[in-house]
């Protein structure tokens, strides 16, 4: 059985509702007041206006403060402050991508295109060609090979000829044994011509003088 008393002090519900619904305005009405305060506050401080915190203890000295300068001052002594920068954590996402680099999550689930799409032939083609064309401007310079050979591997590479650096570094010892093989060769074929040539030239000698002393016994 609820006394009369507690009845008498219960207010009534339609007043109570009206009373709340004010309030409601009212806070509403003063968080407009503050909104000039504000874009003035984002623009002294250089930032948006949601970072800016407006502190609700002190709502009338920041309704007061109608200039830049008030704002300053009111930044100043604590009253706006700027909110700290929102923390996006990339450990996550580090930790993905270096579980990707391990070969994870790569699987036939995980890959959207085809083969082409996420790796086109052409970008394969261009590194790979890029790679070569940079050995054979590292070796040209060290002096490892001359720009005649240069030239050359320059448009066998273009030409596919090599499919790794490493075919590249094996076609240039082979070429250069070859061309040492071959200078050796031509030295030594010049050395027997030359060997040859004395050789006649000798011999024509003793024959030319076999010849001048029978004709010296004749007479």
């Amino acid at each position: 059985m609820i006394s009369r008393n507690f009845i008498t002090t219960v207010p009534n519900s339609g007043s109570l509702e009206n009373s709340i619904q004010f309030r409601i305005r009212t806070n509403k009405a003063k968080m407009a007041n503050l909104r000039t305060q504000k874009r003035l506050a984002a623009s002294v401080i250089g930032v948006g206006k949601r970072k800016v915190w407006l502190d609700p203890n002190e709502t009338s000295e920041i309704a007061e403060a109608n200039s830049r300068h008030a704002i300053r001052r009111l930044v100043k002594n604590g009253t706006i402050v700027r909110k700290a920068v929102t923390v996006h954590s990339k450990s996550r996402t580090r930790a993905y991508a270096q579980a990707k680099r391990a070969g994870r999550h790569t699987g036939y689930g995980k890959r959207k295109g085809t083969a082409e799409a996420r790796l086109p032939s052409q970008v394969v083609w261009i590194r790979r060609l890029r790679v070569l064309r940079r050995l054979l401007a590292k070796y040209r310079d060290a002096g490892k090979i001359d720009k005649h050979l240069y030239h050359v591997l320059y448009k066998e590479a273009k030409g596919n000829a090599f499919k790794h650096k490493r075919a590249l570094v094996e076609h240039i010892i082979q070429a250069k044994a070859d061309t040492q093989r071959e200078k050796a060769l031509s030295i030594e074929a010049d050395a027997r011509r030359t060997k040859n040539r004395a050789a006649r030239e000798r011999r024509a000698q003793r024959v030319a003088e076999k010849r001048e002393a029978l004709l010296k016994e004749d007479a």
